[in-house]
C-alpha cells in the first residue's frame, strides 16, 4: 500500500526478515485500508504545519494550552468533519489534543442531541460550528460517581418561567469538566430538578450558558475558574463553577426524558426515577468506551518504544563476546510480549464496542423497539463499566512494565514513557473511578443469574453471557487436557474463563444471600461482597468478552492465513496470561485436581508462547507504530539507531552542556 513507507534498515532488521507476516498486509486488514489512508493525512498533516514542532523548551500552562487549541483548529480545517477516527490515533502524537477534539467535537455534542430534543437544535448548530464552545459537567467537589449525592439544584419558577440554578456550598460546586476552565461557553449541567410543589425529582441535564461567546468572559452570578496544573493532559483546561441563583430559561432543559411544563408540571417520559436517570446519563457508556481505546493507544506508544529499544539493546550473553539483545531473555519477554498481546486485544475489542455504542446512540433518537433498546443499553452499560477498569488497569501497569525494561533511558523525558504513565492515571479516574464503576457489573451479571435460578432465559443482545444458560453443565466441567498444545488452545482457555464466570457469579450470588439473611440490607450487602468476589467476577466477564470478540475478529475471511496464526498466538497468550493469575481460584474452585498440572501446562505455554513471538514482536509493532515524528522517542525510532539518536539529544542541545548561570552558588561557603 504507497501510503505505508518501507521501514529504514538498521538494527532492528535481524528480527523483521525473520517475521512470518508481512506488517503492511496486516495493518490494512486489522484496520481496514480507509482508516490507514486517513491516518497517513493526519500524519501528513502534523508533519506541514510548524505549528506541531516540538518545542525545546519547556512551556508554561498557558502557551500549552494555547498551542493545543491552535493545533486542533489545523486538524479541524485540513481533516475530514465527519470521521471519527483520526482522533484515537491523535492520541500517540498528543493526548491533550485528541481529548480537547472529543470533548469538543463529540462527546459535547452527541449529548445535546441524545439528551435534548428539537428544540434545541439552533444550540446543537452553533456547537458544531463552533460558534459556541460546550463542557459536559457531572462531577462536584465533594461528589463524583455518587451522582444521586449531588447538591446543586435547578429550582423551577413558573412567574419569570426559569430554572433557578444555585450551588448550597464549595462542596456542591461542579468540577473537573473539560474546556470549562477558560475556554467553554455553555456547558451540560446536571442539577436537582425542583417543582414549585417543592418535589425533588432528582438530576437532569441542561444546557447553561456560562461565558459570553464574544467576550469569553463568565455571565453574573457565577464563579467560574480553571483547576490549575494536572499531572498530565495540560493542554485541556479542566475547571470548576459556582452557581448564585442563576436563572436560565425553561427550554434549557434538555427534555427528551422528561420536561417541565410553563406552570411547573412536571412530565416524565420515563416513569420510574432510576429508569430515568439511567437513560439521562446512557451517553456515559460511550465515554468510557472511548477511554478503553485511548488507554489501549498509551500502552500502544509504550510497547512499541520497549519492544524497539529491547530488540536492539545488549547485556551479558553466553560468552563475553557475545552479547544478547535484552528482549531475548525470559524474564524480559515475559514482562513486555503479554502486553503486546493486551494491545491487540483491547484495540480489537473497543473498537467493537465502540461501534456498537453508537449504533445504539442512534437508535435512542429514531423509532424502535424501546424494550429490546433497554436490554441493549443495560449490556452496553455493565460490559463498558468493566471493561475500563480492566482496560486502563491493564496498560497502566503495562506501561510501568515498558518503563523499567528500558531501564535507566526510559527514565529520561524524552522517552515518553513518563508522558504515557502521567497521562495514563487519568483514565482510571474520570468518567467513574474504576473500583466504585465495576460495580455496576457486577449488580447486572447478579440479576442475570436470578433469571439461571429462576430458569428464565437470558437476555444478552451482544451475547456476553448467553452461555449462562448452561451454567450447571458449565459448573461440572473439569479440565482434561493432556499436553501444554491442546491447553493453549483457545477454545480451552474460553472454557476455562466460561467455567469461571459461573462458579464467581454462584459464590458472589450466594455471598450476598448469606449477607441478607444476616440482616444487612441492600446496599451493605453489595457492599460487602466486592472483595474477593464481586470485583473479580466483574474482571474476568470482560476478559471474557475481551478474548471472545478477539476470536472474532481472528475468523474474518479478510485474514490471509499467516496473519491468522499470528493473530491467534497473541489471543492465546492474553488469554492464559491472564489465566494464570487465577490458578488459585481454578484450583480452590474444583475445575482444576491437584494431579492435572494445569499450572505447568499454562506456564509452560506462556513461556513458549513468548518465545515464539520474540521473532515477531518487532513487526508487531511495525503494525501499529505511527512515524517516527509522531512517535518522536529516541528510544523507539523505526531505524533502531537508538544510540545515535540519544547522542543527537545529549549533544546538540546547547543547553545541555553550558555552564549554569548560578555556578558560584554551587561551591561551599567558607565558614
Amino acid at each position: 500500500m504507497e501510503v505505508l513507507p518501507d521501514l529504514p534498515i538498521g538494527p532492528l532488521d535481524d528480527y523483521r526478515k525473520h517475521a512470518s507476516f508481512n506488517w503492511k498486509s496486516l495493518k490494512v486488514h486489522l484496520e481496514g485500508e480507509e482508516n490507514v489512508r486517513l491516518q497517513a493525512k493526519l500524519w501528513n498533516v502534523i508533519n506541514s504545519h510548524r505549528e506541531f514542532r516540538k518545542s525545546k523548551k519547556g512551556l508554561s500552562l498557558d502557551e500549552t494550552r494555547r498551542k493545543c487549541v491552535n493545533q486542533l483548529n489545523i486538524l479541524i480545517k485540513n481533516l475530514p468533519s465527519d470521521v471519527l477516527y483520526w482522533p484515537v490515533q491523535c492520541f500517540q502524537y498528543d493526548a491533550s489534543i485528541a481529548t480537547l477534539f472529543s470533548l469538543r467535537e463529540i462527546v459535547v455534542p452527541s449529548a445535546l442531541m441524545s439528551l435534548g430534543t428539537v428544540r434545541h437544535a439552533e444550540i446543537f448548530e452553533k456547537l458544531k460550528t463552533r460558534e459556541y464552545i460546550g463542557a459536559f459537567s457531572l462531577t462536584e467537589i465533594a461528589h463524583g460517581t455518587n451522582i444521586k449525592g449531588m447538591e446543586t439544584t435547578a429550582t423551577y419558577d413558573p412567574k419569570t418561567e426559569n430554572f433557578i440554578l444555585h450551588t448550597p456550598n464549595f462542596k456542591a460546586a461542579k468540577c473537573w469538566a473539560g474546556m470549562m476552565g477558560m475556554t467553554a461557553t455553555h456547558a451540560i449541567i446536571y442539577a436537582q430538578l425542583i417543582t414549585p410543589d417543592n418535589i425533588n425529582h432528582g438530576l437532569h441535564p441542561f444546557i447553561v450558558p456560562i461565558r459570553n461567546p464574544k467576550t469569553l468572559l463568565p455571565y453574573k452570578r457565577l464563579i467560574v475558574g480553571d483547576l490549575g496544573e494536572k499531572i498530565g493532559l495540560n493542554g485541556v483546561d479542566n475547571g470548576f463553577i459556582i452557581f448564585n441563583q442563576y436563572h436560565i430559561p425553561r427550554m434549557n432543559l434538555l427534555n427528551r426524558h422528561a420536561d417541565v411544563t410553563t406552570d411547573g408540571k412536571y412530565i416524565a417520559r420515563i416513569k420510574n426515577e432510576s429508569k430515568r436517570l439511567g437513560a439521562s446519563l446512557g451517553s456515559l457508556s460511550s465515554g468510557r468506551i472511548g477511554i478503553s481505546l485511548i488507554s489501549a493507544m498509551y500502552l500502544t506508544v509504550s510497547v512499541i518504544i520497549a519492544i524497539r529499544y529491547c530488540s536492539v539493546r545488549k547485556q551479558f550473553g553466553s560468552s563475553s563476546i557475545n552479547e544478547w539483545p535484552v528482549i531475548e531473555y525470559q524474564v524480559q519477554q515475559g514482562r513486555l510480549l503479554p502486553h503486546l498481546a493486551s494491545v491487540y486485544a483491547f484495540t480489537i475489542f473497543s473498537s467493537w464496542l465502540l461501534k456498537i455504542s453508537e449504533d445504539f446512540t442512534s437508535q435512542i433518537i429514531g423509532d424502535c423497539d424501546r424494550d429490546a433498546l433497554n436490554s441493549l443499553g443495560m449490556e452496553i452499560h455493565a460490559l463498558s463499566s468493566a471493561a475500563k477498569p480492566l482496560c486502563t488497569w491493564t496498560s497502566r501497569d503495562g506501561i510501568q512494565d515498558c518503563r523499567e525494561a528500558c531501564g535507566g533511558h526510559g527514565y529520561l523525558k524524552a522517552s515518553r514513557l513518563g508522558e504515557m504513565k502521567a497521562e495514563i492515571d487519568a483514565t482510571c479516574t474520570y468518567e467513574g473511578e474504576n473500583n466504585v464503576l465495576i460495580q455496576q457489573t457486577s449488580n447486572w451479571l447478579l440479576n442475570q443469574w436470578e433469571n439461571v435460578l429462576k430458569g428464565n432465559e437470558i437476555v444478552s443482545p451482544l451475547n456476553t453471557v448467553k452461555f449462562l444458560e448452561k451454567a450447571d453443565q458449565i459448573l461440572s466441567l473439569k479440565f482434561n487436557c493432556n499436553n501444554v498444545e491442546e491447553t493453549m488452545k483457545i477454545e480451552n482457555l474460553l472454557i476455562i474463563y466460561k467455567w469461571l464466570i459461573c462458579n464467581y457469579l454462584k459464590k458472589t450470588y450466594e455471598r450476598v444471600e448469606n449477607l441478607q439473611r444476616e440482616g444487612g440490607c441492600n446496599f451493605t450487602t453489595r457492599n460487602d461482597s466486592q472483595m474477593f468476589f464481586a470485583k473479580f467476577l466483574s474482571i474476568i466477564y470482560a476478559e471474557h468478552v475481551v478474548i471472545q470478540r478477539f476470536v472474532e475478529k481472528i475468523n474474518d475471511p479478510i485474514f490471509n492465513e499467516s496473519e491468522k496464526v499470528i493473530l491467534s498466538k497473541l489471543c492465546s497468550l492474553y488469554a492464559a496470561w491472564s489465566l494464570e493469575k487465577k490458578l488459585g481460584d481454578i484450583y480452590a474452585g474444583g475445575f482444576a485436581n491437584p494431579d492435572s498440572q494445569l499450572e505447568i501446562f499454562l506456564r509452560e505455554g506462556i513461556i513458549m508462547m513468548n518465545k515464539t513471538l520474540v521473532q515477531e514482536a518487532v513487526s508487531l509493532v511495525d503494525v501499529l507504530a505511527p512515524p517516527d515524528f509522531i512517535l518522536n522517542s529516541p528510544l523507539g525510532m523505526s531505524d533502531g539507531e537508538i544510540y545515535k539518536h540519544l547522542e543527537e539529544l545529549l549533544l546538540q542541545n546547547p543547553s545541555n552542556l553550558k555552564r549554569v548561570a548560578w555556578w558560584k552558588e554551587i561551591k561551599k561557603s567558607k565558614l
